[in-house]
């Protein structure tokens, strides 16, 4: 455990330095016989807690908002048959979802998970908001002060253009400054500027990259990032992964992963603490004896320390540098195929087990890693469409996981979506796929908290009052599609919804009834890899 935690921050340690250490990018892109790009991560406002300051009592009253806006954001898109298969797709206003004027997805809020982007001559820096339930790559210019800005009358290698692949956005070229890339790469995109009688311009500027694998849940009429990356040659593999460090930092890889790079920082810092361990010994020998031994202080078989013979030797020489490359990056990842309707990173999770017995089979589940949301101590007063800071679970399932749990139990409405488990009892959760269970929300909730006491471990939102036994568990049940469907199989007009034939029947609700939806909390302490060609997710622990 001592290992993988410093092997961790040094692999954080390293890719963040990417910008400014030559020698740094040499590391990384000889971990890889195809190029990769490298994004430092990190969540706007820091990591979220639930909880009030001095007491690590929670609000429940700002918890059930956070739930009800983490909900809303799997409403805003509807299923529909395209060909022979169904697919996802924005909905319309007249269907509950945005004004047809306005794009999916909310810049700039606090706990979104960001990269930073450099774009023009001179470079102009941009948050890179996340987003894995869009497809679409834009930047918006607003008049408003909030976000960050890139304005194209400061940039010299702006080139204009007279298309228009959505409302109010042209497809100009100017060139981009990735990470880990030796040069700028000139690429069209979306610049997205509001009238300024809209309401649109009094949000954010910044950018959104959306990572669904559809083209069906793309609102602008423009290629897909990754897509146009490959086009240009800037990487080779139609992959991206995401490996989050702690609760606000992470790396986000396109093209490849850092999966290389972090095992091996764990190998070679696993030998250093093991040199450092002997010399220890070697030291301690010499002290007790009075004399240095022959051939050097690596001659641990000239000292009388027959438990320390073997940890010089065992890890070979392959744990030094570029020996850690892989011949094939496949290998190594447990891979599940996306399914359900096209257009969300949708699995089958075979298995959910709790305290070493499996409690639940054949799960359906979103992967939604980009994820944010304010914390408890934060203004609550902006309303903005938030990534849900839980791991949400259909009524049943719900029921059955803390049935596993001894002396767990649901509140009381309106908090029932939550349960409440001992304190000093928290369970043991492992999400299995494709046959290999993955620890999840095991031991602290970040590195920042390794010093901390935190009630419950990972699996807790908090004490549920000050000075109570209970903790609010993380994992809480959702009523997604529920409700919709109901209304739509009866044919109810609320909004608008009847009166559309694409709502009505078997494709009415947004398809979230029974279906997990599976975070943050699960991807630190995993590393995912998602393959848009083949349309896969690859999952390993470190």
């Amino acid at each position: 455990m001592r290992h993988s935690f410093r092997a961790v921050s040094s692999i954080f340690l390293l890719i963040a330095a990417i910008p400014y250490i030559s020698s740094t990018q040499t590391i990384l892109h000889s971990l890889d016989n195809a190029p990769v790009v490298h994004f430092t991560v990190a969540r706007r406002g820091g990591t979220f807690e639930a909880t009030v300051p001095g007491n690590n009592s929670v609000e429940m009253d700002f918890l059930l908002e956070q739930l009800e806006m983490a909900e809303a954001r799997f409403n805003l898109t509807r299923r529909e048959v395209k060909g022979n298969k169904l697919v996802r797709k924005a909905k319309s206003r007249a269907l509950g979802g945005k004004d047809d004027d306005e794009l999916m997805g909310q810049m700039a809020s606090n706990g979104t998970w960001f990269a930073r982007l450099a774009i023009g001559e001179p470079p102009q820096a941009i948050d890179l908001d996340l987003n894995m339930l869009t497809s679409d790559f834009y930047i918006r210019h607003t008049t408003s002060h909030a976000g960050t800005r890139y304005d194209d009358l400061f940039s010299k290698s702006f080139a204009k253009s007279n298309q228009h692949p959505y409302r109010s956005c042209t497809l100009p070229t100017d060139k981009f400054h990735f990470p880990t890339v030796d040069k700028s790469i000139p690429l069209p995109f979306p610049y997205c500027r509001p009238l300024k009688g809209s309401k649109d311009t009094l949000q954010a500027s910044g950018s959104m990259l959306g990572l669904a694998p559809s083209k069906h849940l793309r609102q602008i009429d423009s290629t897909f990032l990754l897509h146009q990356l490959l086009k240009e040659r800037v990487v080779e593999r139609p992959i991206f992964s995401l490996m989050l460090v702690s609760g606000n930092e992470g790396v986000l890889s396109i093209g490849g992963t850092g999966a290389g790079a972090a095992e091996m920082v764990s190998k070679q810092t696993a030998e250093q603490l093991d040199r450092a361990g002997a010399q220890e010994k070697i030291n301690a020998f010499t002290a007790e004896n009075g004399k240095t031994l022959e051939g050097g202080t690596n001659s641990l078989d000239k000292a009388n320390i027959p438990e320390e013979k073997t940890i010089l030797h065992k890890r070979g020489d392959e744990a030094h540098g570029l020996k850690a490359k892989r011949a094939n990056w496949k290998d190594g990842w447990t891979w599940s195929k996306v399914q359900g309707a096209e257009g969300w990173w949708q699995t089958l999770m075979q298995g959910v087990w709790v305290g070493g017995s499996r409690v639940l089979q054949n799960q359906a589940a979103v992967i939604d890693v980009g994820l944010r949301a304010k914390s408890a101590h934060q203004s609550m007063l902006t309303k903005s469409q938030i990534n849900t800071p839980f791991i949400l679970a259909p009524p049943l399932a719900v029921k059955t996981l803390y049935a596993a749990v001894a002396g767990s139990r649901p509140l009381d409405p309106p908090y029932s979506n939550f349960y409440v488990f001992p304190c000093m009892n928290p369970p043991s959760i492992e999400f299995e796929f494709q046959g290999t269970r993955f620890p999840a929300m095991q031991g602290g909730r970040g590195m920042e908290y390794a010093s901390a006491i935190i009630p419950g471990g990972k699996f807790s939102l908090g004490r549920l009052k000050h000075g109570s036994g209970y903790c609010v568990g993380a994992i809480v049940e959702t009523r997604m599609g529920l409700k919709e469907e109901k209304e739509g199989m009866t044919g109810g007009r609320k909004q608008g919804i009847g009166s559309a034939a694409a709502n009505v029947g078997s494709l009415a609700g947004n398809g979230m009834r029974d279906v997990w939806v599976i975070g943050e909390r699960f991807f630190r302490g995993v590393t995912g890899v998602f393959d848009v060609q083949e349309k896969r997710i690859g999952f390993r622990a470190y």
